[in-house]
């Protein structure tokens, strides 16, 4: 809609629109890729869209060839923040058990995915969170989300490393699936760069959306320092 009311293009399939990924409803994407045909020069496309757009924000641009399409990216790369009590250490273990190119069937809802393989995942402490980044040049369905549940629950010694070892060599099993709202979808790379075009208009409503994030931090702490004064003996 914003491309179109930006009249950047008229309809998406005469300007051949294509996305790079399609994310679980509920997972938030910071560095998804569009492209499309255009007659605005980059810098301009930029502009005229975060015009029209609402809660969306183009930030990087680059012109590419006809035959470019989003889909094939070098790499993409999740991020899962877990909020629970969970070793650093333990889960590095769990995660490792999925990089390389494994049958992930057990891990997504898309029948008969094939040989997947994943580069590289990270665990790592960030205040009240545990980050966990995952990349590979391409996931299937609810793949991350259920990656997560099964390492999380090795983790705490719900299930054995030997189970997830069986389940990457074609066995069929269901480790759960972890709440989407936590995952993001950090960036899709390629191999060339993109220009970064950040625009005052969106480095003012970032700010503004840090300074009502902050404000809602406070008044959440202020809601359990209540409680937990109400709940103290006198």
């Amino acid at each position: 809609m914003a491309l179109r009311g930006a009249k950047i293009l008229r309809e998406p399939r005469e300007s051949f629109f294509r996305s790079a990924s399609r994310t679980d409803r509920g997972v938030s994407a910071i560095g998804n890729v569009i492209a499309f045909n255009s007659t605005y020069p980059p810098d301009a496309v930029v502009g005229a869209f975060n015009d029209k757009a609402e809660d969306v924000w183009a930030w990087a641009v680059a012109a590419v060839p006809d035959e470019f399409h989003p889909r094939h990216a070098v790499e993409r790369w999740y991020r899962y923040h877990l909020f629970s009590d969970v070793s650093v250490s333990a889960l590095r273990r769990a995660t490792s058990l999925f990089v390389g190119e494994h049958d992930f069937r057990s891990f997504t809802s898309d029948p008969a995915p094939g040989p997947i393989r994943i580069d590289r995942i990270d665990v790592m402490r960030d205040g009240r969170a545990t980050l966990v980044d995952v990349r590979a040049p391409s996931f299937r369905r609810s793949m991350v989300r259920r990656i997560i549940a099964a390492a999380t629950r090795c983790a705490v010694d719900e299930i054995s490393e030997t189970e997830i070892r069986a389940s990457l060599d074609g066995s069929r099993r269901d480790f759960g699936i972890v709440r989407p709202e936590p995952l993001f979808l950090m960036d899709v790379r390629y191999d060339f760069a993109m220009a970064t075009l950040l625009k005052p208009k969106v480095r003012d409503e970032w700010r503004m959306m840090r300074d009502e994030s902050e404000l809602r931090l406070r008044f959440l702490r202020a809601l359990f320092d209540s409680g937990r004064d109400a709940s103290s003996p006198t």
